[in-house]
């Protein structure tokens, strides 16, 4: 930083603390002002952790946000066009039967609405001897 300006800004300094110390010859309005700001900060800080507390525990429960319902297929709902076309490319490619029992399976349990995903999130390691 220049020389410069670290004289002026002490002088200011300087200046501000001269004329604070003819206001408050004590120091109570510094004190006052100083031990508020931090009490304050206290009380916010004893109010958001009191409240992300029971939020956390369930005490407080938050709205729910109603996600968009989609229009379940039924059995004699027809594929949309980008289905059609997933479809036509899978099948143009040669592959053997098993393959196309696959698709086959996937397509009628994706219309009859058979499909799931629940996992039960349980891994089991077997050995192999």
């Amino acid at each position: 930083m220049n020389t410069f300006v670290l004289l002026q800004v002490s002088e200011q300094v300087a200046a501000k603390s001269a004329d604070m110390a003819v206001k408050d010859p004590h120091g109570i309005i510094i004190t006052a002002v100083s031990v508020s700001v931090v009490f304050i900060a206290l009380i916010i800080l004893y109010f958001a952790y009191t409240f992300i507390g029971k939020l956390t525990s369930g005490q407080i429960k938050m709205p729910k946000i109603k996600l968009p319902s989609f229009k379940k297929k039924t059995a004699e709902a027809h594929p949309t066009p980008e289905e059609m076309a997933a479809i036509a490319l899978a099948l143009e490619s040669k592959r053997s039967g098993e393959v196309y029992a696959a698709i086959g399976l996937a397509l009628h349990q994706h219309m009859n609405e058979k499909v799931h995903d629940n996992e039960s999130y349980v891994i089991t390691i077997k050995r192999r001897n």
